[in-house]
């Protein structure tokens, strides 16, 4: 099935790879790296909840990539860009990580000031 792929993105990251492709890939690192974190919250959301099946859950993968202006061939042809290019995708991975530390530092600000307006 094609649209596995997207499914087994995790497994991209544990794959060995040295071949260095130039060029660029389709989808900028910046873009990749909010596509990641996006992707890892959905994944981890989708952990804690009973979703549908495999063919619903593609749905919300299409439409996180497509939610960026990229079609499903165009996020597949820079994600393989990228695990050919280990060293810009370990750096792709650590911007996705900030990105969500910043999330969840964001949060926890939120959350700490809940209980004092509460009090107000």
């Amino acid at each position: 099935m094609k649209h596995l792929r997207l499914l087994l993105f995790p497994l991209l990251l544990l794959l060995n790879g040295c071949h260095y492709d130039k060029g660029k890939p389709i989808i900028p690192e910046k873009e990749m790296a909010q596509i990641v974190a996006e992707y890892f919250l959905m994944q981890s959301t989708m952990s804690q909840f009973e979703l549908p099946k495999n063919e619903t859950r593609f749905l919300y993968y299409t439409q996180l990539v497509n939610k960026y202006g990229y079609t499903e061939a165009e996020f597949d042809s820079s994600l393989s860009w990228y695990n050919k290019n280990r060293d810009v995708f370990e750096l792709v991975c650590k911007q996705a990580t900030a990105i969500l530390e910043a999330k969840k530092d964001s949060l926890n600000a939120l959350l700490a000031t809940q209980p004092q307006q509460a009090a107000d």
